[in-house]
């Protein structure tokens, strides 16, 4: 199902999540003015179905875009631990998000990097995928962290897609109808020591629920919240369950999750604002939760307006195992030409994510493939070299899962791998590093349980002398690192019967 190929700075008539050091981005520019659907909802809520005891499952169709020649996209390992996120964020609203379809792979570079948000509207309505919560991850969401158009979807930056990001929850809420707590006073800085109004105007363009075609549109009004709730279902969000909130920019908070910033409202009343909403501008270690009132909306949302994103199928279990690596293993010499990887498989797994590289933090990647199979095959790779690789296992419901333990091995040049010689016997590879292991191989067994191997350097010296047991008609001779020289060597196989003879050269590290 996959392959691998291998945020708002608005004008400022617009106002525009995430964190700091993220100040190049602004945090959200996603829909700042009341959907109608809520407006409508917030009237009348026990009008609407919230199926409160049900699991709701969301199709999402994500697109990772790239510059025009295929560049820096979003790696599948950091997709699969903000979609681990997205979900752990979602656990509590009875919502869970799905991989509906493939990961779309776009390459044009004026949407991976857009500057405004008509360019946006462009990647959303030419890449729409039907009945799915459209996800797009690019470099540069026209200077946001993330936004959200109702009739297109989300577009996500990457600096604000980390394991510990909200940036997708807090967008896909702004889909299924949130504004934020703070509505009015984007693109506004409050004050407390100036009078609080009472009333908010505000700019929407681009995020009405369907597309615009008077740009800008008009202005809208925002009540401003007070502290006692008088007028919670009238203004600012609508919810009477998140408290006022006026800050319109990335905030901190105290170890009771509240702003450091004091408010006051209208009236004079202080207060400090709630950091704990996702749909606030605190950072991310403040926020964990919708609130009761957020969650009710959003269910309603999707079982009126975005039913065609429901899924009522089977769901794939969690996945709590990680796989073995079962070869190669231990610094194992392999050819260059290909290698094959394998693993055990694990309950529930759909797909491996496997990662190769010669760092061993994978910061640069060798290999990397996505495969239903419990095998991988390599490409060419690069002679007298040692790897590292491990294996992850995920399918399209769950994705909090961990990697199997780092293997390694050891490229060996084909043409390092001699033809056996008369008597069957041949020694590979011929080209060695300090710490690797020479294979000794025959083709007949040997009656002589007793087989001595001894290596001489180019001095005729005796390096080293062992007693070894053939295993499989193979020999796995291990070279020590310590203090050998560069050069070339001779190892000797002398059991009862014969002696055979080849050489090896042992190069640098």
């Amino acid at each position: 199902m996959f392959r691998i190929l291998l945020i708002l700075c608005l004008p400022s008539f617009l106002f525009a999540q995430t964190e700091l050091p993220k100040t190049a981005f602004d945090p959200c520019g996603s829909p700042v003015g009341i959907d109608p659907w809520l407006a409508r909802y917030v009237k009348n809520p026990d009008q609407y179905n919230s199926r409160s005891q049900d699991t709701l499952t969301v199709g999402v169709q994500v697109h990772l875009l790239a510059t025009d020649a295929g560049g820096g996209r979003f790696s599948t390992e950091r997709l699969l631990n903000a979609f681990c996120r997205l979900n752990s964020d979602f656990e509590g609203t009875g919502i869970r998000f799905y991989f509906k379809n493939p990961w779309n792979l776009v390459n044009k570079t004026s949407w991976y990097k857009h500057s405004d948000i008509p360019a946006g509207i462009q990647m959303m309505l030419t890449n729409d995928v039907p009945d799915a919560l459209n996800s797009y991850f690019v470099q540069d969401p026209a200077g946001n962290c993330g936004y959200s158009l109702p009739y297109g979807g989300v577009a996500i930056n990457h600096s604000c897609a980390n394991a510990n990001d909200h940036t997708w929850a807090h967008e896909i809420g702004h889909t299924l109808s949130l504004p934020h707590p703070f509505l009015g006073w984007e693109g506004k800085t409050y004050s407390y020591n100036t009078p609080t109004p009472e009333l908010l105007t505000y700019d929407y363009t681009y995020f009405h629920d369907t597309l615009d075609t008077t740009i800008p549109a008009p202005l809208d009004t925002a009540l401003v919240e007070y502290l006692d709730g008088s007028n919670c279902a009238l203004a600012a969000d609508l919810f009477c369950d998140t408290k006022p909130d006026y800050l319109s920019y990335r905030w901190s908070c105290d170890a009771q999750n509240n702003s450091l910033v004091k408010h006051k409202d209208p009236s004079g009343a202080d207060f400090y604002a709630d950091g704990t909403l996702f749909m606030s501008y605190s950072s991310d270690e403040c926020q964990n939760r919708f609130s009761p009132q957020q969650i009710a909306a959003m269910r309603a949302n999707l079982l009126s307006e975005k039913s065609s994103w429901l899924y009522n199928g089977p769901v794939d279990g969690k996945i709590t195992a990680v796989p073995n690596g079962l070869s190669p293993v231990a610094n194992e010499i392999t050819a260059d030409s290909a290698v094959t990887l394998r693993w055990s498989s694990v309950p529930n797994a759909a797909y491996y994510y496997v990662l190769g590289s010669r760092i061993i933090n994978f910061a640069a990647r060798d290999i990397e493939f996505i495969t239903t199979d419990t095998t991988a095959v390599t490409g060419k790779l690069i002679s007298n070299k040692k790897y590292y690789w491990k294996v992850r296992p995920f399918n399209n419901f769950y994705t909090c899962t961990n990697y199997a333990d780092i293997q390694s091995f050891i490229t060996a040049s084909t043409t390092a791998v001699k033809e056996p010689n008369a008597q069957g016997f041949r020694c590979y590879p011929n080209i060695l590093t300090p710490g690797a292991t020479l294979i000794l191989e025959q083709n007949a067994v040997r009656e002589s349980s007793e087989t001595t191997v001894m290596v001489l350097n180019a001095a005729g010296q005796i390096c080293l002398k062992q007693t070894a047991p053939w295993t499989d008609r193979k020999i796995h001779l291990e070279i020590p690192a310590k203090n050998w020289p560069q050069g070339v060597y001779q190892v000797l196989v002398i059991d009862a019967h014969c002696i055979e003879s080849q050489r090896f050269i042992l190069a640098a590290q």
